[in-house]
């Protein structure tokens, strides 16, 4: 009875252990073996992370370069830590990070013939997969995706959502389930001569995903439990090039965008017969809250964390992270090598520390 009361209080108080500090777990297991096997039950991630869901961000995922050519191996997806947690799988070289939910990261092989891969940054585990043709953007997300709390999910079956934009006239969408191990085939979009697809990162609403259009400023929402497809517009005039998906606690999808020294947060509402608007919410004033010159700040990029409401901004040389809710500002460390432009890659991805 002891023994296993003694058990229950060491739960409780690993249980308790800061988030922003999964080290701290780590030597919690070199402690002793029951220590070990405690953090070790299938029970105790599920539990950590229930205690937990509004954990801080643990890293970023950014897409370097390091030399000055097109050349494979100058680029690195790179897993970039926010707190002491240093991963042993940080680095994939010759690749750029896609997308990344519940702890699967979609990468692409750069930049000649790329092909996709699905990463597990923990183990190394590493999956690739058949390639439709360019050009094209896709997202990765939990194959139980309407059922699922993304607790425990790391590890288990996704999806890979592939939008296709080389037709002439058809947007295509096609679905790689990984228990199938196979692409669908194409679900059609309504016909233009004019769509292009933005190689921006998605966002995830409900059952909803959503893809930034190029050329039309628009939206391609993607409707995963329907698997039909629908399009969306952008404020009228806007420049859809380096805007960003954001999306809030209560489901609500908006975008984001960096223009004259300012982040710009917009957010979509719906109209009175039912249809989508979009409303300014607000704008932050980035010389003022970075402390930087405004001729220093890169207007053409702007990234960010979804489930964790972290924004990413940049200057000449350093990335800057934005809490808007802690309004913590902290300068972000990537390692060697430079960050590459919007056209080269729009990159920043985040790794929860709650969810799977």
């Amino acid at each position: 009875m002891a023994k296993a009361l003694m058990g229950e209080l060491v739960e409780e108080i690993l249980l308790r252990l800061p988030p922003d500090d999964p080290a701290s777990l780590v030597r919690a297991t070199t402690m002793c073996r029951r220590w070990c096997r405690v953090v070790s039950a299938p029970g105790f991630r599920r539990g950590f992370a229930e205690r937990h869901r509004a954990a801080p961000m643990l890293g970023f995922f950014a897409n370097l370069r390091d030399g000055d050519e097109d050349d494979e191996d100058d680029f690195v997806g790179r897993l970039v830590p926010a707190t002491p947690f240093r991963p042993r799988h940080a680095d994939r070289r010759g690749t750029r990070a896609l997308d990344a939910c519940h702890g699967c990261v979609l990468l692409t092989t750069t930049p000649w013939e790329p092909n996709l891969e699905v990463w597990d940054p923990v183990t190394g585990e590493l999956r690739e997969l058949p390639r439709p043709n360019l050009p094209w953007n896709a997202a990765v997300v939990c194959a139980a995706h309407g059922e699922c709390d993304h607790l425990d999910c790391r590890g288990g079956p996704f999806l890979i959502v592939f939008l296709d934009g080389s037709g002439p006239e058809e947007m295509q969408v096609y679905v790689y389930p990984s228990e199938v191990g196979a692409w669908s085939g194409p679900t059609y979009g309504p016909p233009s001569s004019t769509y292009g697809v933005e190689t921006v990162p998605t966002a995830l609403v409900g059952n909803a995903l959503y893809f930034l259009m190029d050329a039309t400023n628009s939206i391609l929402q993607y409707d995963l439990a329907k698997q039909s497809v629908s399009m969306l517009h952008l404020p009228y005039g806007f420049e859809s090039d380096f805007a960003v998906f954001t999306t809030s606690e209560d489901g609500e999808l908006g975008f984001a965008n960096v223009e004259n020294s300012r982040l710009w947060l917009w957010s979509m509402e719906t109209g009175p017969e039912g249809d989508a608007m979009w409303a300014l919410k607000r704008y932050i004033e980035l010389v003022t809250l970075l402390q930087v010159d405004a001729a220093a700040i890169v207007n053409d990029y702007v990234g960010f964390a979804h489930g964790v409401g972290v924004f990413f901004v940049k200057t000449e040389d350093v990335w800057f992270s934005i809490d808007l809710k802690s309004g913590r500002v902290r300068e972000e460390d990537c390692g060697d090598g430079d960050i590459a432009s919007t056209s080269q890659a729009n990159c920043s991805w985040m790794m929860e520390g709650g969810g799977g």
